[in-house]
């Protein structure tokens, strides 16, 4: 009977080692990888590419997980690029190790996703998407000629505030055209004698360009015309304000 009990001792410590080896060793080493790696790829198979991609990354290397991993980010990439989420897409490129082409392709796409919100005169969601333009960009060349665009409706409504905030967001390289818009805007303005009006648009003018003397020369031949338009139509009070107005009242 003793020798019996001692038997079933033995036994039941042979039993309870080989089950912490299968909980502590086999299940976590050979059959749970294996049961995530088939759950993942049937979560790639069903298209929900983010868990598949977690779960492969969660699986430290076990079989070809990491290359999986990186097949379902791409996927999962690609699914929210065509969806038109870019910043989805950009996040999940990144995590899938973009190359050329993908940054190519994500600056083409915030780049005319940029140009439909200026064409809405969205400013704040058009410089968000130019801002993910990525530096040494061929687009980036393209974002003031938008910009100047947008800033040429705003004034072609008298919208003077909201074109001066488009094109302060210009480069150097543009500043003289766009003191030939502000100069153009001014005679338009003159023309039909909104002094304060053309006042404004001259002086952003004269801020912009790079000439200063040539446009002080600019800006002074309108005054004196209009001044003596004004004159020859009899009108002395308004020839004397737009007389007033050459460059010694601009300096």
């Amino acid at each position: 009977m003793r020798k019996l009990f001692f038997a079933l001792i033995i036994l039941g410590f042979a039993l309870l080692i080989a089950v912490c080896g299968f909980v502590f060793y086999y299940y976590p080493a050979k059959l749970r990888p294996r049961t995530i790696y088939g759950e993942a790829a049937e979560l790639f198979r069903a298209g929900d590419y983010v868990s598949a991609a977690l779960k492969f990354e969660g699986m430290d290397g076990y079989s070809d997980s990491k290359e999986r991993a990186k097949s379902a980010w791409r996927a999962a990439a690609d699914k929210s690029f065509e969806e038109g989420d870019l910043a989805k897409a950009r996040t999940y490129y990144l995590k899938a190790g973009q190359d050329a082409s993908v940054v190519e392709k994500l600056d083409a796409a915030y780049y005319q996703k940029g140009v439909r919100a200026y064409a809405e005169n969205d400013r704040v969601e058009a410089e968000n998407c130019f801002s993910c333009i990525s530096q040494g960009s061929r687009y980036l060349a393209l974002l003031d000629p938008v910009r100047i665009s947008c800033g040429e409706r705003y004034l072609k409504d008298n919208d003077l505030e909201s074109a001066e905030r488009v094109f302060s967001l210009c480069g150097k390289g543009s500043c003289d055209e766009i003191a030939g818009i502000w100069f153009d805007k001014g005679a338009d303005l003159l023309n039909t004698w909104e002094l304060d009006g053309a006042g404004t648009c001259f002086a952003k003018a004269m801020a912009y360009s790079s000439d200063k003397a040539a446009m002080t020369r600019s800006i002074d031949g309108r005054w004196y015309a209009a001044g003596q338009a004004a004159r020859m139509a009899g009108n002395e009070e308004l020839a004397a304000k737009c007389f007033a107005r050459t460059s010694t009242a601009l300096h």
